[in-house]
């Protein structure tokens, strides 16, 4: 394939990867899930704020992104390292969407997409220990991290003899990592959402902590 051939299908990943099906499923449920948990427009937020259905529809979705993309590099492209650069691209796409000012998801089902077509046995293991892990923890974004970093690790070791692959493989992982501050800051401070794949799910919304914070500040008149 020609050089404009591949920037065109990294454009096309992008835009792509800029849908964001959280924000799409949480419409059709009627709220914005920009203001519902974490405020986080991602799979973890849908599955605690919206539902475990619109959750596990968001996950497939932002999973297929990744499918889709890395599909084409290795099988259409015929290239394990254009492989990754469309995953990383479509990810990209995923986590700093054109349609949503930039504000997108965490990046963690798209990724598994992209390691399901570059390493199917692994990548499916992972996406079960994963499974299971937000079935024992409490706190979704732990087995996340642990997964990616985990598949990061065998990729980076299979794929030793190309530097595409170990960079793109990095970035992912940094990625992924960086998107989930707020997460690690938030669960240091004893204030991250809990998340229950049996069960209710409790979790304040945005719209209620800016209420309690006003309502915790002392009336106009009295600051000096």
């Amino acid at each position: 394939m020609d050089w404009w051939g591949k920037a065109l299908l990294c454009i096309a990943a992008y835009l792509i990867g800029s849908v964001n099906f959280a924000i799409i499923f949480s419409r059709l449920k009627g709220t914005d899930i920009t203001k519902k948990g974490s405020g986080n427009p991602g799979t973890m937020n849908v599955l605690r704020s919206v539902g475990k259905l619109w959750g596990v529809l968001t996950f497939i979705c932002d999973c297929a992104k990744g499918v889709i993309f890395a599909a084409i590099g290795r099988y259409w492209i015929g290239s394990v390292d254009w492989l990754f650069i469309l995953g990383v691209v479509v990810i990209i796409g995923h986590v700093l969407p054109l349609y949503s000012k930039f504000k997108g998801g965490k990046g963690v089902a798209t990724s598994i997409g992209v390691f399901l077509v570059a390493y199917p046995v692994v990548g499916a293991v992972v996406l079960v220990v994963l499974i299971l892990m937000l079935l024992f923890i409490k706190y979704g974004f732990i087995g996340s991290l642990i997964c990616i970093s985990a598949i990061t690790v065998y990729s980076c070791i299979v794929g030793r003899d190309s530097v595409t692959v170990i960079v793109c493989s990095l970035i992912i992982w940094l990625i992924v990592t960086l998107r989930h501050y707020s997460n690690i800051k938030r669960f240091v401070k004893g204030e991250e959402n809990t998340l229950k794949l049996i069960g209710k799910n409790q979790s304040k919304d945005l719209a209620e902590e800016e209420k309690e914070d006003e309502e915790s500040l002392p009336p106009k008149g009295e600051l000096k």
